[in-house]
């Protein structure tokens, strides 16, 4: 830190000297306090690092979706959602078979491209990095115990899928999970009951999700279809993906 001294002469004519700071005298040639202006520094800074990530974000989803013709209607701004019909990494069930495929036509009618994680289902593909191919796909299905392409390959592709992910339709708390899809931006749609989301609302701006108070059907897809009401709104969208990322 340069520093500059000055002396200063009292009426009693003792001397002193004043340590001035070089922050300081570009904060008051800007007439801000330096705490002011180290305040903002640090803000356009979070700000740049939110802003990369956001594009990531978009590469990200450029790459799973594949490159698209001119006269292909689908393409990087149709939102991306994954469902979590059971764990990741387990066999448990978290929304009934009946259920779940009831919820998936009513969502058919959506402007949506949906990845249903499933480890009781077939696989369309044989490792997500197959997603491309079926870009024109509204509704995947993985399943992990089906992947081909090595653990290694495996986790790259889930990492990658998660970051191109707008938003996660979830039918339990799983405190981990939801951790680890908002470090990667992705807006869950979950149960009101998980103490790590709050609902959002529009008018105060606050909230980190789009939550129903209980599993049947209407309730999910009313939550989701709030979900992509405001992802039309981009400003709005990304102020929910700021709050997880950070």
């Amino acid at each position: 830190m340069i520093r500059k001294s000055k002396s200063i002469k009292t009426a009693g004519s003792k001397i002193f000297k004043h340590t001035i700071k070089k922050g300081d005298l570009e904060a008051f040639s800007k007439g801000q306090l330096y705490s002011d202006m180290i305040a903002e520094e640090k803000e356009a800074q979070v700000h740049k690092v939110t802003a990369d990530f956001l594009g990531s974000k978009k590469m990200a989803k450029k790459e799973v979706f594949g490159k698209f013709s001119k006269n292909d209607k689908a393409d990087a701004r149709t939102p991306l959602a994954v469902v979590f019909a059971t764990d990741l990494n387990g066999e448990k069930e978290l929304l009934p078979r009946k259920k779940l495929f009831e919820l998936l036509g009513g969502l058919m009618v959506l402007n949506i491209k949906i990845l249903v994680i499933d480890t009781e289902q077939p696989s369309d593909i044989n490792n997500l990095g197959e997603l491309p191919e079926h870009h024109q796909e509204h509704i995947i299905w993985y399943n992990p115990k089906q992947d081909n392409s090595g653990r290694n390959r495996e986790g790259k592709e889930i990492d990658r899928l998660f970051l191109a992910a707008d938003l996660a339709i979830l039918f339990n708390s799983h405190h981990e999970l939801i951790k680890l899809l908002m470090s990667y931006g992705v807006v869950p749609v979950g149960e009101e009951r998980s103490p790590l989301l709050e609902n959002y609302r529009p008018n105060e701006e606050t909230g980190n999700a789009f939550l129903f108070n209980k599993k049947d059907l209407w309730s999910v897809f009313a939550a989701t279809v709030r979900a992509l009401e405001t992802y039309k709104f981009p400003y709005d969208w990304n102020h929910i993906v700021r709050k997880l990322y950070k």
